[in-house]
């Protein structure tokens, strides 16, 4: 099926469809001049198919937004062009977070980024821009005229095959990865795709016209036959906890499943899970977990990888710190503060001692837990020498064992000074 949703973008109202018969094309230049005045709006298409089916008519919605025409394309023919830059590759994986996110609140399993997708779902977002079009299928401006270049399943199985099932949402003048899922998910047929047991797999690309600011989106999805994806916290960039959910597929087509960190060993053998916890490696870094299923003599492996931040990571601590004392007001120019290690990797607590150079001043207390405060005074020094006196704190974690800069060094400095502080005036101006 192919339907397409027009939709206010300021007052989130559905508005009706118009359009022509899904053998006509929509460029982007022939928009009329009265929709083109007014508030942005944005024009969402989407369709489906099964090993290359039959597609519904589609239905064509103007958009209300000016545009400049593209210069002429790099892009020709039917796809196959990898490398394709993303706009904003942070704006794709929110879309697939929240992509997932939705699916998870009607119970349905999440979906797999695969390059090959999003490949295919970056040179289509990026095409229609350059070659100044809004369709699924592909084409080519050919001496400022629009030429059919492929079929828009063909187009995404250059990058994508063999499909058992494809499927595809596009969008134009959503400006944040928010409003563009919100557009899908408030149109029946985007929904619907969105929310399929039929894929397995996505890819997201996201293309931004810098000169007119227009965003045309992507959302590629499908399942290839002989794949079976696993995927880490529903496919989340990265994690703090080495604790972490897996999905694993083939439910039905595989009887026992054994996993492995990264390079290690396996695990023993058990009997197929689709949900189940795990603990990652943990270190810091890039983190990966394989799968290998089997039934009878029959194998298959998958693996994903998560970014892994070290969730006891001590910070919020300066490299240095300074006091300056006046002789002749004899007082300090800066009263002494409290410093406050924190864990900035999770809310585990960490518990901290402290050791100090120096004997002109104190710290209290000398230990302490996440998120306590020590004090720095000033104590033991001539207050009528003009002199400058220096020290270091260390700021240590004795536990949990193995925390990311878990001893940090702290230089600090008092400078007593003859003359007093400088005053700064500001005016005041009062108004009747």
């Amino acid at each position: 099926m192919e339907s397409v949703l027009g939709w206010d973008e300021d007052q989130r109202d559905p508005f009706h469809c118009r359009g022509s018969k899904s053998n006509d094309l929509m460029s982007r230049n022939a928009l009329p001049k009265a929709i083109m005045r007014g508030a942005a709006a944005i024009l969402l298409l989407s369709v489906q198919v099964t090993h290359a089916g039959a597609m519904a008519p589609v239905r064509i919605t103007p958009i209300n937004r000016p545009v400049q025409r593209a210069s002429p394309s790099p892009y020709c023919g039917c796809g196959g062009v990898c490398g394709v830059p993303s706009s904003n590759e942070e704006y794709e994986q929110r879309v697939i977070e929240m992509v997932n996110s939705e699916r998870a609140q009607y119970g349905l399993p999440p979906l797999k980024q695969v390059s090959s997708l999003t490949e295919a779902a970056r040179y289509h977002a990026t095409d229609m821009d350059h070659d100044n079009y809004f369709r699924h299928d592909s084409y080519d401006s050919i001496q400022s005229e629009l030429v059919f270049a492929c079929n828009w399943s063909e187009r995404v199985e250059s990058y994508y095959s063999p499909a058992f099932w494809l499927g595809e949402n596009i969008g134009w003048g959503c400006s944040t990865p928010e409003a563009i899922l919100t557009g899908w998910m408030n149109s029946e047929s985007h929904r619907d795709h969105i929310l399929s047991t039929e894929p397995w797999e996505i890819g997201i690309g996201y293309h931004l016209n810098e000169t007119t600011e227009t965003a045309f989106w992507v959302q590629d999805s499908g399942r290839r036959p002989g794949y079976f994806p696993i995927i880490i916290n529903n496919e989340a960039a990265e994690t703090n906890s080495h604790s972490v959910s897996l999905y694993i597929y083939g439910a039905g087509s595989w009887s026992e499943i054994r996993l492995r960190n990264d390079a290690g060993e396996w695990d023993e053998w058990q009997p197929h899970q689709s949900r189940l916890d795990w603990m990652l490696r943990n270190e810091t870094g890039y983190r990966t977990v394989c799968v290998e299923m089997r039934s009878g003599d029959q194998t298959s492996t998958s693996c994903d990888t998560i970014y892994l931040r070290n969730e006891r990571v001590l910070g919020n601590l300066p490299s240095d710190i300074s006091f300056t004392y006046s002789i002749e007001e004899q007082r300090f120019f800066d009263e002494p503060g409290a410093l406050t290690p924190l864990n900035v990797g999770s809310t585990l607590p960490l518990t901290w001692t402290l050791t100090q150079e120096g004997e002109w001043y104190t710290t209290t207390p000398v230990m302490g837990t996440t998120p306590e405060s020590f004090w720095i005074t000033c104590t033991n020094f001539a207050t009528h020498v003009v002199s400058t006196y220096a020290g270091t704190i260390t700021v240590t974690v004795t536990d949990p064992p193995a925390t990311e800069n878990g001893s940090q060094h702290i230089s600090v400095t008092l400078r007593v000074i003859e003359s007093a502080f400088p005053k700064i005036c500001l005016p005041i101006i009062l108004r009747n």
